[in-house]
């Protein structure tokens, strides 16, 4: 029996979901539906050994690559198994763990699908071919899906790759170093830090890959950043919109503020964007959205809108007042931050150090 997490199902879900309703209404800033734009979905592509079409007209008809038909399911039936999987999903387990449903391999039997995902592509979640309203054409995007049935989806998943290292200043002495790292977490030991007069000053980024990738998206972006995730630790805010206002005030780059404000704002939508569609800590970032259709965000009720790239402005505005800092695990074995280190570990010849991680995930 298939098995698969809340974000898994739920893009097999929004899959059934769009062929069941055959379009998708577009979202304004907060995540409303706007009512005066859908797109209407003509066909939608997935595939595990070869590529199958489901095209959208009175039924879904599923057919190969060559155009020969397999399959023909009603609207009916297919309305049938959104519901089922939303139920589903809704009381299953909500975490990271796999769960499974009776009735899941029927219904992926009757899609000729045997996975949850679109296993033929790896750069967007699902391929929809779409009628835009406002070109007139129909063209092939990908989407990247993300859901808010159960626990809050992730933007930016944190790894070793997007520790930011930090010199303490001025430098704690042998003993201080061996007290501080003898506290029980990594929010105790920048508490520490905070109360008995220590700042922590950016350094670099622990990988030049992703140092790069912020480079690219804007130069002055990795100490940004570094300021950003270092007032979600000191400041015990963790809200993006509330960390850009902290940033405006902290002013780390010495911006000329006096006639435009809001030049880290713009700058950290901009971060959040390219986190959105595609740049990654770890691997390197051309610039290239890999959704290049949008977003489609399954809400907690099982509605399915989207942000497509002609509503730029309105999804910034909601990945900026819909998203937090969070901090993952620490765990040598995953993100491995929150110890004061020598400098012969971050390769410098003095000073005493420590790494801090974050990941974003919406509110």
């Amino acid at each position: 029996m298939i098995k698969g997490n809340k974000g898994e199902w739920s893009e097999f879900y929004a899959f059934v979901k769009l062929l069941a309703e055959g379009h998708i209404f577009a979202a304004d800033k907060n995540l409303n539906k706007n009512e005066d734009i859908f797109y209407k979905v003509l066909k939608i592509i997935r595939g595990s050994n070869e590529d199958l079409d489901y095209l959208r007209n009175e039924k879904i008809i599923i057919q190969n690559s060559q155009g020969k038909v397999l399959s023909e399911l009603s609207v009916e039936e297919v309305s049938k198994i959104a519901d089922q999987l939303y139920d589903g999903i809704s009381r299953g387990i909500m975490s990271d763990r796999s769960f499974n449903f009776d009735f899941a391999q029927p219904a992926l039997t009757k899609f000729y699908t045997n996975s949850l995902s679109d296993e033929r592509v790896q750069t967007a979640d699902i391929r929809v071919v779409i009628h835009d309203p406002i070109t007139q054409h129909e063209p092939l995007l990908g989407f990247s899906i993300k859901s808010y049935i159960g626990s809050k989806p992730t933007l930016f998943n944190a790894s070793k790759n997007s520790n930011i290292i930090y010199k303490i200043e001025p430098e704690p002495s042998a003993v201080t170093i061996k007290m501080i790292n003898g506290l029980p977490s990594y929010s105790h030991r920048v508490k520490y830090l905070k109360e008995n007069g220590y700042t922590l000053k950016y350094h670099k980024m622990n990988s030049e890959i992703f140092k790069t990738n912020l480079e690219l998206v804007d130069s002055r972006l990795p100490e940004i950043l570094a300021e950003l995730v270092l007032g979600a630790y000191t400041k015990y805010t963790p809200k993006l919109s509330d960390l850009v206002k902290y940033l405006s005030e902290k002013n780390p780059c010495d911006f000329d503020l006096s006639l435009n404000s809001d030049f880290y704002s713009y700058k950290i939508k901009r971060l959040l964007i390219d986190a959105a569609l595609g740049m990654k800590a770890g691997k390197v970032w051309s610039g290239t959205f890999n959704a290049n259709g949008g977003y489609i965000i399954v809400k907690k009720d099982g509605d399915l809108e989207c942000y497509h790239i002609y509503n730029w402005n309105d999804f910034q505005e909601y990945l900026l007042n819909h998203t937090k800092i969070d901090f993952p695990d620490s765990n040598p074995h995953r993100c491995d931050y929150g110890v004061i280190l020598n400098s012969d570990t971050v390769e410098e010849t003095a000073g005493s150090f420590i790494k801090l991680n974050f990941q974003i995930r919406f509110l």
